[in-house]
């Protein structure tokens, strides 16, 4: 039995010692790892949802990616930014405060301005893009007045989020997948 005492001892030992660097490694820093997700509700697809992850060493240091998935649960739309970057995330330096900032970041109630496409601001007939006062809205690379039109007459679900510290990107929900229509400029 002596044998097996020191083999035990020796196991032991060894998980005792495996495990410390782990746990001074948490002390240093605990990391920025947090998850939101919401549904958003259209009638082209009830079940969509918006999801965001954060994870990084630290809050400062994270990145955050923005999935919004179709109601069978496969990606039709990811995007990575900077935290610092987004007037919503830019704050959180805690992963409590990050999840509560992801949440607000992504909620679809958040985007009551534009909800479809056909909400979206006229583009006049000799005018360079959309017009709408004091709040630019800029048209996504490649969309042409017509290309605009088109989305903005078929009346489909919109999604807007901040994509950095004073604009939206805003989505449309076309045949199953989204595309970003412009973006629309707020108040810093």
């Amino acid at each position: 039995g002596l044998m097996r005492a020191f083999l035990i001892a020796g196991l032991a030992a060894l998980a005792v010692s495996a495990c410390t660097p782990v746990e001074e490694q948490g002390a240093l820093s605990e990391g920025c790892d947090a998850r939101a997700t919401a549904t958003w509700n259209t009638l082209a697809d009830p079940n969509a949802s918006i999801e965001a992850i954060a994870t990084g060493p630290d809050c400062a240091r994270a990145i955050a990616t923005l999935i919004i998935r179709n109601g069978s649960g496969s990606p039709i739309y990811s995007e990575t930014h900077q935290p610092s970057q987004v007037m919503n995330l830019a704050q959180a330096s805690t992963p409590a405060a990050m999840q509560t900032a992801l949440q607000e970041w992504i909620d679809p109630a958040g985007n009551t301005t534009i909800q479809t496409s056909s909400a979206l601001p006229e583009w006049p007939t000799n005018a360079d893009g959309p017009q709408n006062g004091e709040f630019p809205f800029y048209p996504a690379e490649g969309q042409t007045r017509e290309s605009y039109n088109q989305v903005r007459d078929a009346n489909v679900p919109i999604y807007c989020y901040v994509q950095g510290m004073e604009s939206l990107n805003c989505l449309a929900l076309q045949n199953g997948a989204l595309e970003s229509v412009g973006v629309q400029i707020f108040p810093g």
